[in-house]
């Protein structure tokens, strides 16, 4: 089986009950939604509200997208993975999902610069820290690419765990 039939199997197993349906597409709604709002941040001081959806560009559209897409996808797949007394490995998910909202969230608003302010207090010679904003805001783009191929990473992992589930019994694998 090649991984695109894999994929096909893993996404028909798990969207065949309704109830992992609807957790696919809660999940696409709320953080499509939240990914809109929240990755133009860079480009309003780190400010989170509705008026971001003025600075969204296509890019950060298609990233906001895709990254949803996954995530909608990954979510229902480990819960029907451990509805199915499988472990799941979610680490990926976890990662690729905030990754996406690091960049902006740390780039321009009060977090990281208050991060900083508490690790220097406490270890007054972190000067390294001070670049960590400017690096952000410069590569907020590479950050996005790498939290959007953890994801991919994820649901691939996703997909051949749902594979391979004994108790699964995925046709044409087993």
């Amino acid at each position: 089986m090649n991984w695109f039939t894999r994929a096909q199997s893993a996404i028909y197993f798990t969207f065949t009950d309704r109830k992992y349906y609807l957790i696919g597409a809660s999940t696409f709604i709320i953080v499509f939604f939240l990914y809109l709002i929240i990755l133009p941040a860079n480009n309003t001081g780190g400010q989170i509200s509705l008026a971001n959806l003025n600075y969204l560009s296509f890019q950060l559209a298609i990233f906001a997208f895709i990254m949803a897409g996954l995530l909608s996808l990954i979510v229902p797949m480990n819960f029907k993975l451990k509805a199915s007394g499988q472990r799941t490995h979610s680490a990926g998910t976890i990662a690729g999902g905030i990754g996406g909202l690091l960049g902006s969230l740390l780039c321009c608003s009060f977090i990281l610069p208050s991060i900083v302010a508490f690790i220097a207090a406490i270890l007054p010679n972190a000067t390294f820290l001070m670049g960590v904003q400017g690096f952000i805001a410069t590569h907020e783009p590479l950050i996005l690419l790498a939290s959007l191929l953890i994801l991919i990473y994820a649901f691939l992992i996703s997909v051949h765990q749902i594979v391979n589930c004994p108790s699964c019994q995925i046709k044409g694998h087993h």
